[in-house]
């Protein structure tokens, strides 16, 4: 029979542990981007962390020492100190995950290399189309293991390639959206930011669609980046975003 109520971290099957060193990865990257002054739901921070709500309940009642309810809010500094100390509690096994990463980090990097140079190729005899495949391949096999600035940078590239090599709109919006994820994984000073200059640099293409898809994607991204931004919609930088891509 399942247990109820608050887990003890240090009887926790492997699998669990698996999702509690999942848990604490996700909620380092959260914490880079989660304002000072914001309080949070538990289900906002499962959400945030892909983490079902009754896990998050379950380490954080722990770690806190108290009984929760997913409606109840953190803050940013209660946050942090659930974070330092699951990290105390899970180092061993937190530093065979770095340590797997960072073999990932680098096969991925000098696969990067590589793939580069099959593209190099291929665009300087305008194979477009050969050379979107190529690195639209190596980024399927590799975005997990990417750093995000490596990953909009790849995702920016897949967008010029393939509006070269005739991709049609399907894909193309894919890498839109994952360079937008990418943009939002950055520190919070420079997320929003970037991840408008992003929608600026690329969305010319979606704007010209003739049937109206692309302005849909569009607005759908923008809806996205919104959520991650209270008051975005007055800044002048949206503003004049939508204006530039015709979307106001």
């Amino acid at each position: 029979m399942e247990q109820v109520g608050p887990v003890r971290l240090t009887t926790l099957p492997w699998g669990r542990k698996a999702m509690m060193i999942d848990f604490i990865c996700e909620l380092e990257v959260l914490l880079n981007k989660w304002p000072d002054h914001d309080l949070w739901t538990l289900a906002q921070i499962a959400d945030y962390t892909k983490t079902s709500v009754p896990q998050v309940v379950d380490f954080l009642s722990e770690t806190l020492d108290r009984d929760l309810e997913f409606q109840e809010t953190l803050n940013r500094e209660e946050a942090l100190k659930v974070l330092e100390s699951l990290q105390d509690k899970m180092k061993e096994p937190l530093e065979m995950r770095r340590k797997m990463q960072e073999a990932a980090r680098q096969k991925a990097v000098l696969a990067y290399d590589q793939t580069m140079e099959k593209i190099r190729i291929f665009t300087q005899t305008k194979s477009y189309r050969s050379a979107y495949r190529t690195l639209s391949y190596y980024a399927g096999c590799h975005e997990k293991d990417l750093p995000p600035q490596m990953m909009l940078e790849i995702c920016g590239e897949c967008l010029r390639l393939g509006s070269k090599g005739q991709a049609n709109l399907q894909e193309l919006s894919q890498w839109l959206r994952k360079g937008i994820g990418a943009c939002l994984q950055l520190n919070a000073d420079e997320s929003i930011e970037t991840a408008l200059d992003f929608l600026d640099a690329n969305g010319a293409y979606f704007i010209d669609d003739h049937e109206g898809r692309g302005r849909k994607v569009l607005s759908g991204i923008l809806d996205e980046i919104r959520r991650e931004s209270d008051g975005l919609q007055y800044s002048p930088a949206y503003i004049n975003l939508i204006r530039d891509l015709g979307l106001s």
